[in-house]
C-alpha cells in the first residue's frame, strides 16, 4: 500500500508527489465540470485546514490538485512540507523499487522547538475532535443551502447569486473530509510499520480486522433504511410488482401512502442527494434516477436479505495489539482508535459534501439552459464539458453569443477526450512526471474467502447480483446499496481506508481493492475466487 514501483523515477533527489490516494473514495473519473469544482474546493480546504491550526498560510498553492485524464493528483509533498514546518509530523513512510523515499525533508526538533510544535500537534488532535462534534452542524448547514438551491426559479439573478456561493457552502465539508483523510492515512502508514516486518498482506489484514465493527458509518445508515424497506415490500406483492417495473414513469401512480411510502420518502430525504460515483456532477441524484435504490430495495426483498451479525473485533484488536513491541504498544493503541474515529469522521464528511456537489449540479443545468436559450449550448448537460470559470463566464457575459463556435468546438473537444480517458489506465502516483504503480498488485481490504461468478461494472449503475463477485474500476460509497446482496468486491485501484470498504467489513463482504492491470486480465462470468484476508483474486 506504501511499496512503489516506476521505470522512470529513482528513490533519491527531492522531487513532487503528487497521489491519487486521497481521491480514492471519488468517481475514478472526472468530466470537466466537476473536476474543476473539485480541485478550486480543495485548494480553499487545506487552506482553511491550516488556517484553523493556526499555521500563517498566504494560500495553497494553484498546483495543489492536478489533472491527468481526468483524474486528480494531490500535491502530497506540499502538505507533508505543511506539516512539518508547523506541527513537526514526520511524513509517511513510502518505498519506491524497494528503497525508502523521503516526501520532504525532516529533522528531528531540538528542546525549544519540540515544546511549540507539541503545542500546535494538540490543536491538531483538538481540530480533529472537534471536527467530530461539528459534523452535525457542518451538514446542517449545507443540507440548508441544498434545500435553498432546490426551490429557485432560477431568474439570471438567482444564477449569479448561486454562483458566488458555491465554493464557500463547499470549503468546510470539504475540508472536513481532507483532515480525516490526512490524518487516516498518516495513522495507517505509522501503524503498518509499528508492526513486524515481514507479510504485509498479513499487516493489512490484522488492522482490517480491528476495524470491523464502526458504529456511526453513513453507509451502514444507508444499508439499514434500505433493509427496513425491503422488509415491508416481502410482505406485500404489490408492493414488489411495483418496485419490479422497467420504466420510473411506470410507477408514477399506485403507491401514495402507507408505512412503505413513507419510509422511502425518508430514505430520499436522507440520501436522495447522493449520486452513482461519487463527485461525478455529470450524473443524476438518486433523488432524480431512485432505479438503484429501488432495485436494491426489490433484491433485498427477494432474497430475504438481513442485517449482518456483527461481531465485536475486540479478539482482533487484541491480536494487533499483542503483535506490536511492548514499547511500542501504546502508541499502536492510540493509533488504532484514531483510526477508527477518522473513519467514521470521513463517511460523514463525504456524505455532507454530497450536498454541496447536488446542489452545484442544479446550478450547473439552470446555467446550462440559460446557455441552451440562446445557443451558445446545444443541451443544458453540455455544462459538464466546461469548467467552472467558463461556466461563470457565460453567465457574467463575458464568454457570449459571438463566441458560440469556440463554445461548441471546445465541447466536441472535450466530450471526445473525456471517453477516451474512461478506457485509460492511470498511475497511482507520480513524482515529479514520472508514473508510479503499486509494487503489489491486490490490497487485503475485507477479510475472508468468497467463491463466485465475476460480474464487472458495464454501465453506470453498480452491479446488483445476488452473491456474485462484483467487480469495478473502482467501488465508492454509492455502491452501498449492493452490500447485502454482493458475494465479495474486487477493484482495480482503491484503498482499505475508503468508506465503502470500511462497510463492507460490518456486512463481511471480502473485498480486494487495487489490482491495477491484474483487473483487466479478469473473465466476465468466470467463477473467481477473493481472498480477502490474503489479497488475491483467482479465476
Amino acid at each position: 500500500m506504501y511499496d512503489y514501483t516506476s521505470e522512470m523515477a529513482a528513490p533519491t533527489g527531492n522531487r513532487a508527489l503528487y497521489t491519487r490516494s486521497y481521491f480514492y473514495p471519488f468517481v475514478s473519473v472526472f468530466s470537466p465540470f466537476s473536476y474543476s469544482v473539485l480541485a478550486e474546493i480543495s485548494q480553499r480546504a487545506w487552506f482553511h485546514y491550516y488556517t484553523r491550526l493556526g499555521a500563517e498560510i498566504a494560500f495553497a498553492p494553484k498546483t495543489l490538485v492536478r489533472n491527468v485524464d481526468g483524474r486528480p493528483y494531490l500535491d502530497l509533498k506540499w502538505i507533508c512540507e505543511q506539516d512539518v514546518a508547523f506541527v513537526g509530523l514526520q511524513p509517511p513512510v513510502l518505498r519506491l523499487n524497494g528503497a525508502p523515499v523521503a516526501i520532504c525533508s525532516w529533522e528531528k526538533p531540538g528542546l525549544v522547538a519540540a515544546f511549540r510544535l507539541g503545542r500546535n500537534q494538540k490543536k491538531l488532535a483538538d481540530l480533529l475532535n472537534n471536527l467530530s462534534a461539528e459534523m452535525p452542524a457542518i451538514t446542517a448547514r449545507v443540507q440548508k443551502w441544498y434545500a435553498k438551491v432546490m426551490a429557485m426559479r432560477w431568474t439570471q439573478a438567482e444564477i449569479l447569486q448561486i454562483m458566488e456561493e458555491i465554493e464557500r457552502y463547499g470549503t468546510e465539508s470539504l475540508m472536513a473530509y481532507f483532515a480525516a483523510r490526512h490524518n487516516l492515512e498518516r495513522a495507517h502508514n505509522a501503524l503498518v510499520n509499528l508492526l513486524p516486518s515481514g507479510d504485509t498482506a498479513h499487516r493489512l489484514h490484522l488492522i482490517n480486522s480491528a476495524l470491523s465493527d464502526l458504529d456511526g458509518l453513513t453507509e451502514l445508515s444507508l444499508t439499514g433504511e434500505i433493509l427496513a424497506l425491503a422488509r415491508l415490500a416481502a410482505r406485500d406483492s404489490k408492493l414488489t410488482a411495483w418496485l419490479g417495473q422497467t420504466h420510473t414513469a411506470n410507477r408514477s401512480e399506485g403507491i401514495l401512502s402507507g408505512p412503505f411510502a413513507d419510509s422511502l420518502a425518508r430514505l430520499f430525504d436522507n440520501f436522495g442527494h447522493w449520486a452513482t460515483g461519487v463527485g461525478e456532477m455529470a450524473h443524476p441524484c438518486w433523488i432524480e434516477d431512485p432505479e438503484l435504490i429501488l432495485s436494491a430495495i426489490l433484491a433485498c426483498a427477494k432474497s430475504q436479505a438481513t442485517e449482518p451479525k456483527r461481531v465485536p473485533s475486540t479478539a482482533a484488536r487484541q491480536q494487533l495489539l499483542d503483535s506490536v513491541n511492548g514499547s511500542a504498544r501504546k502508541q499502536a493503541e492510540q493509533l488504532l482508535e484514531s483510526l477508527r474515529t477518522l473513519t467514521i469522521l470521513q463517511s460523514q464528511a463525504l456524505h455532507a459534501f454530497a450536498y454541496v456537489l447536488a446542489g452545484t449540479r442544479t446550478w450547473a443545468l439552470a446555467a446550462g439552459a440559460e446557455a441552451a436559450a440562446d445557443g451558445r449550448l446545444l443541451s443544458p448537460q453540455d455544462a459538464f464539458l466546461y469548467e467552472l470559470e467558463e461556466i461563470k463566464q457565460m453567465m457574467t457575459g463575458e464568454w457570449n453569443i459571438t463566441s458560440t463556435g469556440e463554445i461548441r468546438q471546445r465541447a466536441e473537444e472535450r466530450r471526445s477526450s473525456y471517453a477516451q480517458w474512461q478506457s485509460r489506465r492511470a498511475p497511482v502516483a507520480f513524482f515529479d512526471d514520472a508514473p508510479v504503480w503499486m509494487a503489489r498488485p491486490g490490497l487485503p481490504s475485507v477479510g475472508g474467502q468468497i467463491t463466485g461468478p465475476l460480474r464487472p461494472q458495464k454501465h453506470l449503475r453498480p452491479v446488483l447480483c445476488q452473491d456474485a463477485v462484483v467487480g469495478a474500476r473502482r467501488v465508492d460509497s454509492s455502491w452501498t446499496p449492493t452490500l447485502p446482496v454482493a458475494g465479495g468486491f474486487v477493484a482495480a485501484t482503491g484503498s482499505p481506508l475508503d468508506p465503502i470498504i470500511a462497510a463492507a467489513r460490518a456486512w463481511h463482504v471480502p473485498a480486494v481493492v487495487g489490482l491495477g492491470a491484474a483487473y483487466d486480465e479478469l473473465v466476465d462470468g468466470a467463477q473467481t475466487v477473493v481472498d480477502g484476508t490474503a489479497g488475491r483474486v483467482e479465476q
